[in-house]
């Protein structure tokens, strides 16, 4: 199993969500991606690390992505025999031509996180800490959410306006995991983009359940790898 943080993240923030996946005794790898980094990168560099890093597992792989990965793991799955099952932690699952920013433009409850973006003259963005916790931490206590904002890092801007350029959830079963209290991407968007997955399952979370609903969100991911 690969699992692909989404924005200002990093391999780190299924941290949670991989101990309880031991527990239930299912084996995950969680990987960086390049657009946390300040070399210039684009979405199709973040998809090639994803396939490079299924190119190593010896079977196929269940491939997560949580948030904006979810344009990354549709480019990294598309003809890629690596994988076995695609699973959108609240993530975007774009139709052709479709990428983050243009899915979140046509949000029914537009999202505020635009209002906590700090952006720089290379083109990379970082979260204000209040809007931070407000919009992508409302489900848990600021004791909580403290130490993971703390640990947020940078992202490139231009990757939420790039479209993968092949759909591999047409030809992989999927499951996409709807968070009912998402302050980013509404549960009414998370619904639109669903139709096109195989199967839903909802969770009773922000959009970083990946914190808040460890332990529920394992159990889903776990079976997907145990079909």
């Amino acid at each position: 199993m690969l699992l692909v943080h989404g924005a200002w993240g990093g391999a780190w923030a299924w941290g949670f969500v991989q101990a309880e996946l031991d527990k239930l005794g299912v084996t995950s790898t969680a990987i960086d991606l390049p657009s946390r980094e300040r070399a210039p990168s684009t979405m199709a560099d973040d998809a090639a690390t994803v396939r490079e890093a299924l190119a190593g597992f010896a079977e196929p792989a269940v491939l997560v992505g949580h948030s904006y990965c979810g344009v990354v793991i549709t480019e990294a799955s598309a003809g890629n025999e690596k994988v076995k099952e695609l699973v959108y932690v609240c993530a975007i699952l774009p139709e052709e031509g479709q990428s983050t920013g243009s899915l979140m433009g046509e949000d029914p409850q537009p999202s505020d996180i635009g209002s906590a973006i700090r952006s720089d003259e290379e083109g990379m963005s970082i979260l204000d800490p209040v809007g931070a916790k407000a919009i992508l931490f409302n489900d848990v206590t600021d004791e909580q959410a403290a130490p993971i904002i703390a640990a947020l890092g940078p992202h490139r801007l231009a990757v939420f306006g790039e479209a993968p350029t092949a759909l591999g959830w047409k030809e992989h079963p999927s499951t996409y995991i709807l968070t009912t209290q998402d302050k980013v991407f509404s549960p009414a968007l998370q619904r639109r983009m669903a139709v096109n997955a195989t199967r839903t399952v909802e969770v009773d979370a922000g959009h970083i359940p990946l914190l808040s609903r460890p332990s529920e969100l394992a159990a889903a991911i776990a079976e997907a790898a145990n079909r």
